[in-house]
């Protein structure tokens, strides 16, 4: 789903349900909002819900955004698997807004390309300013905080589950309904670097039911693309054949997910613990990096300097004699950094299972 976004719309009976899916993209989002807003409002709607699940996108078009829903009337806001960057701008613009048990949130300074010359990018840097004074103001508005505790929340991604956001006033109020998570929302919600990944559920077929079953088989006929002489049990075994490759699809889209965090985790451990590069706290935001480009992250990552510590050169004898790795295996993450960073380095690439064990026990300690 990344660079993409869907609408969907349905406006019966004075009510307009919307359901807004992927990244707020610039020059496109709003203008086709505005659309389906015009239609609603046409037909006389009177109340309105959105079913809101985004990574976030340009920040000039998320005030595009916020400018169409507020025309919606008795606007009532439900978020899905993941609202986060200049989403959550979205949703400090409005009072009633419910999220499943399961959304991830994050806020973050504002980000914008840069480009042109010197002249240009102060003019650019000077309304980059103003954007991120805007997301602050908003931010601390809602979360009923100082502006300076924004600035201290979202140096670095700031992560929230739906009960933190309900507490810090992001939300109105927590349901609990199994969320849906198909391959192209996966994908999104690992281009984003949520921390909690899940695994892709695919979509139950509609029952068969005798009350329903001519309903259910015309719309399957339709949704299939087959004639309307089309036998039940040839749609039935359409769908089961086209639910096979989509289940597949999607466990195979899991698997490369789970090798690209793997992987990023690798080097950006090894930058952390060995290189000295970046901190701790940047963890999750070089492994997001990593994820969605590794080559040009690795690249950044070599032109860095780290910190060489003292004790590099020095090569300490482990406690009860020998060099061998059974000689270390007690050793904490401490004394590796301390008394043998090349062994730790090797076993950043040996073993790095065992490296996010070490990671995890100092982090459990400070």
């Amino acid at each position: 789903m990344k660079g993409k976004f869907n609408i969907e719309a349905n406006a019966s009976n004075q009510f307009l349900k919307l359901n807004i899916t992927g990244r707020i993209w610039y020059g496109e989002m709003a203008n086709a909002l505005r659309s389906v807003i015009d239609d609603a409002i046409a037909k006389g709607i009177t109340s309105s819900e959105l079913l809101l699940t985004t990574p976030g996108g340009n920040v000039y078009e998320a005030i595009d955004v916020i400018t169409e829903l507020k025309r919606l009337p008795n606007l009532k806001i439900i978020t899905g698997s993941i609202v986060a960057s200049a989403g959550t701008r979205i949703l400090c613009e409005f009072d009633n807004v419910d999220a499943n048990k399961a959304t991830q949130f994050m806020i973050h300074k504002p980000m914008v390309s840069l480009d042109g010359n010197e002249d240009e990018i102060q003019a650019e840097l000077a309304n980059l300013k103003n954007i991120t004074d805007d997301y602050r103001k908003a931010y601390a508005k809602k979360f009923n905080l100082k502006e300076s505790e924004i600035e201290s929340k979202w140096k670095q991604n700031y992560w929230m589950n739906a009960d933190q956001a309900l507490k810090i006033g992001l939300i109105t109020s927590v349901i609990e309904e199994e969320i849906p998570y198909n391959a192209s929302v996966v994908e999104m919600m690992v281009a984003c670097g949520c921390p909690n990944i899940p695994t892709p559920t695919a979509q139950t077929p509609p029952e068969n039911s005798n009350e329903n079953n001519t309903m259910d088989i015309n719309q399957l006929r339709a949704a299939l693309g087959m004639s309307a002489d089309a036998t039940e049990e040839q749609v039935l075994a359409k769908a089961k054949e086209l639910k096979s490759t989509a289940d597949t699809a999607a466990a195979n889209i899991a698997i490369t997910a789970e090798q690209k965090r793997k992987a990023a985790e690798t080097v950006i451990d090894k930058a952390i613990l060995v290189d000295k590069k970046i901190t701790a706290e940047q963890r999750e935001s070089f492994i997001a990096l990593h994820i969605n480009d590794s080559a040009n992250t690795e690249a950044l990552l070599a032109t860095m300097k780290g910190v060489t510590p003292a004790s590099a050169g020095i090569k300490e004898t482990p406690e009860g004699g020998g060099d061998s790795e059974s000689a270390r295996s007690n050793w904490t993450l401490e004394d590796y950094l301390e008394k043998d960073p090349n062994a730790l380095d090797a076993l950043i690439q040996t073993n790095p299972e065992k490296v996010r064990q070490l990671n995890a026990a100092y982090a459990a300690k400070k």
